[in-house]
């Protein structure tokens, strides 16, 4: 084999190398985005998720200020304010589970990208 044979053939090589690289680099560049997108989503869920329990406390807050808070539990939850709150904080609480259960699906596909990279590299 020549020189020129060799010098051509590490050429590919390092093309096939460098192609690789740039692909796993923009899918890395994709994930990260998606990563911070749903991160942006958690934040915003886990405030709203703060805002509901801050309607249960206020309303919970203006009943014993007027004296007619509930003796039990059972007629507290039946307050009007506090059922919405209630069904909308389970509601939220849902979301994020699965906002957190896509996060997690993501960072695992980088790991799996990263070892297939790394093999592919070497």
């Amino acid at each position: 084999m020549s020189i020129w044979e060799k010098t051509i053939l590490n050429v590919e090589k390092g093309s096939k190398k460098v192609a690789a690289t740039a692909a796993v680099f923009s899918d890395r560049v994709k994930a990260e985005l998606a990563i911070i997108k749903l991160r942006i989503k958690i934040s915003d869920m886990q405030t709203r998720i703060g805002l509901h329990h801050q309607a249960i406390g206020v309303r919970i807050t203006d009943l014993l200020k007027k004296g007619t808070l509930p003796k039990t539990t059972e007629h507290l939850l039946q307050d009007e304010e506090i059922a919405t709150a209630l069904s909308k904080l389970s509601k939220r609480t849902v979301e994020l589970e699965g906002l957190t259960s896509d996060l997690n699906d993501i960072k695992s596909d980088i790991e799996t990208t990263r070892k297939e990279t790394e093999d592919i590299l070497q």
